[in-house]
């Protein structure tokens, strides 16, 4: 069942929601992170087939994409260098997520997987647990 294997790299850049990124995984034992989407980033996202969610109850009824990996992502600050700051980030930091994307064909079917592998943070607003609303809170 070989299929002609192509893995592709694109970005989204967003608010980020709920950053499971660094030593901490999400509650399935995944890295994870909502991606808050605007103007074209949305229309990319649509583009490259991710699910796209809305919900008015989360988020300010902003879309959305949830990203996970298996596997800890690269992290980058603004400058391209390895991230060294703070590594409890409230949600509303900005950052850069790189997405790839490998088809697959095999026993169980064909799709295409996606999942991040880095985050570059731009904006990071450092979580400090008596911060009023700012909590990563399980998504």
């Amino acid at each position: 069942m070989a299929t002609n294997r192509r893995t592709t790299f694109d970005y989204l850049e967003g608010s980020l929601q709920y950053p499971y990124i660094f030593d901490t995984k999400d509650r399935y034992d995944h890295y994870s992170v909502a991606v808050l989407l605007t103007g074209d980033q949305i229309a990319k996202a649509k583009k490259l087939g991710l699910k796209l969610k809305q919900d008015p109850e989360k988020n300010n009824g902003m879309p959305y994409v949830q990203l996970r990996s298996n596997y800890k992502p690269d992290l980058f600050n603004g400058d391209g260098e390895p991230y060294d700051g703070p590594t409890m980030i409230s949600n509303g930091s900005t950052g850069v997520v790189k997405i790839t994307q490998r088809p697959y064909d095999n026993q169980y079917g064909k799709g295409l997987s996606t999942f991040f592998t880095a985050v570059k943070l731009l904006d990071v607003i450092e979580y400090t647990p008596d911060s009023e609303g700012q909590g990563a809170s399980e998504f």
